[in-house]
């Protein structure tokens, strides 16, 4: 006896089952959903405009406090995360870099040190 259609065939049953039990959960889960009432919807907008005003201020922190690795001392390299001497010195022997990518690509910096400290520099 061929046993490859009787495998076949429960696969194939097995398949339908799983399919009807996610679909028949989707339509018990799906209710629509009651719109917010105006001072829901505005503490909602007032809500997200403040979390966006702080992502913005952080940012512009950041930026500020970015370190330009085109023209930084050694001693402001230094304080960056996991920089070395022997970095710091490899950044400045290796000037001038049109991107920040090129810490890597002109192996001035090993990747995962570039990756931990990528948000904090900047080329100018």
């Amino acid at each position: 006896m061929n046993k490859k259609p009787v495998r076949v065939a429960s696969i194939l049953a097995i398949v339908l089952l799983c399919a009807a039990s996610v679909f028949g959960q989707e339509e018990e889960t799906s209710k629509p959903k009651k719109p917010l009432s105006k001072p829901m919807q505005e503490l909602k907008t007032q809500l997200i405009e403040k979390r966006r005003q702080e992502r913005a201020k952080a940012a512009a922190e950041a930026k500020a406090k970015a370190v330009d690795i085109n023209r930084a001392t050694k001693e402001e390299l230094k304080k960056l995360p996991g920089m070395t001497d022997a970095y710091a010195a490899a950044i400045i022997a290796k000037r001038p870099y049109q991107t920040k990518a090129d810490l890597v690509t002109k192996h001035a910096l090993p990747l995962g040190i570039y990756q931990g400290m990528r948000k904090q520099v900047v080329v100018k």
